[in-house]
């Protein structure tokens, strides 16, 4: 994102070198960022007005990754030359550095008010509205950056890239990474995103070959700095391949000055003690699977026990789901414009004694400011199914026997602790209409209905090759889905005329308008099958409360594992298959035998209110209790696993 020129392009006549600022400049085309540092530094000792040393002392430390540092110099520099727009430009990728947004703007507004069409500045304009998860706004500067630079702007389609996958314009995406890649088949991150993109299309042609050809270019993944978040949905990478993803992730992604600031001493304070401040941070305190899960857990906490704090990182929707997650929380406070510092400074004057943070590696999170620890104990939890993978980012992962057994503890840098059933919470104050009729819902009369209610980045060959064979294997049975973006919905058509299916039997549910309208209509499903090596999460609860039974396989990795969770907590453990086989033969023997088939919808709903995946005043007490251990353990100075009895 940094510009260095040793003029400004406005400029009319280049003023003559001398020996120190020729020698500052060869390093500055080198971009050897400590070199360029201490030498402009020593030219400021002598000439603190050098402009050009000025200029390349800002450069280095952006290099550097030293924003903080980096703001008063470049300051300085914009106002001795305030007409120089790659001043503007550097002070801007600072500020959107340093998560002031709204600043950053301002300044590649002014960059762009001196040149308009600087490619780079148009560019930076389209990141730092992605940063501020408005995407819609950047795709106009990203598509005018690529126009105007001369040449292929690689760095522009990358930022287009990642902009249009996450607004499921996938079909978009797929085509830049794919022209990256064709330019550039040594680069493992665009294969990654590719591969990524590909699922999200249902685009598995050569997925395997090119699967292959990421660990051979990132040696098993050791070299590999990407989000691990793309890599759950991956078949084949196992959790030491998650966790060594995640780590070099977190060290490449996090400022180094920030990782390695010293240990935070918070003390202790007897309020803390007797009632715990306990914070939740998210992006996702709106209308989105993470909020709607969390409300009644919010409502049910005791607060005899604890006091709930609300940080929302996340665009306002306005929708009912936040004013109701606001009314449920002690203090809820608004951090979406506020810097990593401010963030971790808000959390600390609020002396919260437990942050659990709600995001992981999904888009939109701030782990910068939990590397700066913004309390003494630190949670992972909900939001991204794995690790961190950096010590420093969470004290704990909040699991459950089933995701997170002791003996996968080396697959994480955190420490396990354990809920006794499923770590997911849900809502059961979500009422549970009536369902509309088959013809409504787009299902055919008669017939059996397999469901998957999933993200198409969790399909894969593998998948529908076993969904195919139980079509193959019963007779006037259909499988409905969810109806994917783009193009998507006409490939899967296809995936499965290759396994000989009838493609008239994948039925797409459209879009409803609301929850409540989708929950009702999962009812008329007969079974529902989960999808692996990412299993159905809130979707997989949604289904069991819709009163369908759901067959799903145990893997070995967290998003593997919590299908098998969540059946083990609705008391249903004959539907957790250990294999593709046992998966198969679970299904159509149902199939075949309606009235067993009948017993555990009959079984389902009994259990509803009274299982452990949806008796919330239990989970929120278990919760509850095992934040209590979590605080005796920081008194205490240690961190030891906190296990509960499968």
């Amino acid at each position: 994102m940094k510009t260095f020129r040793s003029k400004s392009r406005t400029a009319k006549v280049r003023p003559a070198l001398d020996s120190n600022s020729l020698a500052l400049m060869r390093l500055v085309k080198a971009a050897k960022y400590p070199e360029i540092e201490a030498a402009a530094r020593r030219i400021l000792m002598a000439n603190p007005q050098h402009s050009l040393a000025l200029k390349a002392l800002g450069f280095a430390l952006v290099g550097l990754g030293e924003y903080a540092d980096a703001l008063p110099i470049i300051e300085l520099a914009v106002q001795r030359h305030p007409n120089d727009p790659e001043l503007h430009n550097n002070l801007g990728i600072v500020l959107s550095a340093l998560m002031r947004w709204d600043e950053s703007l301002e300044c590649f507004s002014r960059s762009l008010a001196i040149l308009p069409d600087d490619p780079e500045v148009l560019k930076n304009c389209g990141a730092a509205l992605v940063r501020m998860q408005q995407p819609e706004r950047a795709i106009a500067y990203l598509l005018k950056a690529i126009e105007l630079y001369p040449g292929d702007y690689v760095a522009g389609v990358e930022q287009l890239a990642n902009t249009l996958l996450k607004l499921n314009r996938n079909d978009e995406a797929w085509t830049c990474l794919n022209e990256l890649w064709k330019a550039d088949d040594s680069n493992s991150v665009t294969l990654a995103q590719l591969l990524f993109a590909s699922l999200k299309r249902c685009e598995w042609r050569d997925f395997d070959v090119l699967l292959s050809r990421l660990r051979t270019l990132s040696s098993d993944f050791h070299d590999l700095t990407e989000s691990p978040f793309i890599l759950l949905s991956f078949p084949g990478v196992n959790s030491d391949e998650l966790r060594r993803v995640a780590s070099r992730f977190s060290c490449a992604s996090i400022p180094t000055r920030i990782l390695a600031e010293h240990e935070r001493c918070f003390g202790t304070t007897p309020e803390s003690r007797l009632r715990l401040r306990v914070g939740y941070l998210s992006t996702d305190f709106k209308d989105h699977p993470v909020g709607w899960i969390l409300p009644e857990m919010f409502e049910l906490h005791d607060r005899s026990r604890v006091e709930v704090f609300g940080y929302s990182i996340g665009i306002d929707d306005g929708s009912d789901i936040r004013r109701r997650l606001i009314k449920a929380c002690d203090q809820f406070t608004d951090l979406l414009s506020c810097s990593i510092d401010q963030t971790a400074e808000r959390i600390r004057a609020d002396k919260i004694d437990i942050l659990v943070d709600l995001n992981g590696w999904t888009a939109y999170g701030r782990p910068e400011a939990l590397a700066l620890r913004c309390a003494p104990v630190q949670v992972n939890w909900l939001g991204y199914a794995g690790t961190f993978g950096h010590w420093k980012l969470a004290d704990y992962i909040l699991g459950d026997p089933v995701v997170t057994p002791l003996d996968h503890r080396g697959f994480y840098s955190e420490t396990i602790a354990q809920l006794p059933g499923c770590y997911l919470p849900f809502d059961t104050r979500s009422l549970l209409p009536s369902p509309p009729s088959r013809h409504d819902a787009g299902l055919p009369e008669q017939g059996f209905v397999f469901c998957s209610f999933n993200n198409s980045y969790k399909f894969n060959p593998a998948v529908f090759d076993l969904w195919c064979r139980l079509l193959l294997g019963s007779s006037n049975s259909f499988l409905w889905l969810g109806r994917p973006s783009g193009s998507a919905e006409d490939r899967l058509r296809v995936e499965v005329e290759k396994r000989g299916v009838d493609p008239a039997r994948l039925l797409f549910a459209p879009r409803v308008s609301s929850r409540l309208d989708h929950l009702s209509r999962l009812q008329l499903a007969d079974l529902a099958l989960d999808p692996f090596p990412y299993n159905s999460h809130s979707t997989g609860a949604e289904i069991l409360w819709a009163g369908v039974p759901m067959v799903a396989l145990l893997g070995d990795t967290f998003p593997g594992r919590v299908g098998a969770s969540l059946l083990h907590s609705a008391r249903l453990d004959e539907l957790i298959a250990g294999s593709l086989e046992e998966y198969y033969e679970i299904a159509i023997d149902l199939v075949g035998q309606p009235q067993r088939l009948l017993a555990l919808r009959a079984k389902l709903a009994a259990n509803r209110l009274h299982c452990p995946l949806f008796d919330m005043p239990r989970f929120v007490h278990s919760l509850e209790s095992v934040y209590r251990r979590m605080w005796d353990n920081y008194l205490r100075g240690v961190k030891t696993p906190l296990l509960q009895a499968r």
